[in-house]
């Protein structure tokens, strides 16, 4: 084997490396933490087993919310949400950054839904406890779960990715069937035909209009009267 020296001598020049850009934090970020730390530590008695020195808890405070960024943890609800989780643990010890994370994001249950695996059971015996597993069943395809199997792994895959789909739709406050609510119209939620169609209706009217036809009822009527020499009730008083 080469001496280390040698082998420098033959690698040439390596490409530079770009230092890592360090993470921008802002003060409104730094008061979130700030405040999230302050309440853990109100929850769990035991934090110093995890933040003995300032040092500790300031190098963790900076580890969280690289971490924060990472798995997408950037609203005050989701931090809210993992700090309910949190006072329902019951225990001393403050949990890890992957621990919290996990408690941010909501599961099946917390809206009412089955766990995956009775989510399952329920989609193979066609009784239904919650829309989400109808949905999910239906996507997965009824007929293929009529004849299925428990130990059926391949169709489990694809119920349990159809339910998955349903579950983030739901911890995204949409409707679990993917439709967007109706509400007050928008021009975003309408289809390519139905634009068409109403700029089509528009572009009549523009012309009838234009025309001088009447475009409703008592206007035609008032044009008929015209034309005999007779006046309108509005015309006589």
């Amino acid at each position: 084997m080469k001496p280390a020296n040698q082998l420098m001598a033959t690698m040439g020049n390596l490409p530079a490396v770009e230092p890592l850009q360090p993470l921008q934090v802002t003060p409104q970020t730094a008061e979130v933490v700030n405040d999230l730390f302050r309440r853990l530590r109100g929850i769990f008695p035991a934090w110093r087993q995890a933040w003995p020195s300032t040092e500790a808890l300031d190098a963790a405070k900076a580890e969280w919310i690289k971490e924060f960024a990472d798995e997408g943890i950037r609203t005050l609800e989701q931090i809210e949400f993992g700090i309910q989780k949190c006072r329902k643990l019951k225990k001393p010890f403050a949990p890890s950054v992957g621990e919290f994370i996990a408690m941010c994001v909501p599961g099946p249950e917390d809206f009412g839904m089955p766990a995956v695996g009775d989510a399952w059971i329920e989609a193979l015996m066609t009784t239904y406890s919650h829309e989400a597993v109808k949905l999910a069943a239906e996507a997965t395809g009824l007929f293929d779960l009529r004849g299925a199997k428990q130990e059926d792994k391949g169709l489990r895959a694809r119920f349990e990715r159809s339910y998955e789909i349903i579950l983030r739709r739901a911890q995204a406050g949409q409707q679990l069937d993917g439709k967007i609510a109706t509400g007050i119209g928008h021009d975003s939620q309408k289809t390519e035909f139905e634009l068409a169609n109403e700029l089509a209706d528009q572009q009549a009217h523009a012309r009838i209009l234009q025309q001088g036809i009447p475009a409703d009822g008592k206007s035609a009527r008032a044009l008929l009267l015209a034309k005999f020499g007779k006046k309108t009730t509005e015309q006589r008083t």
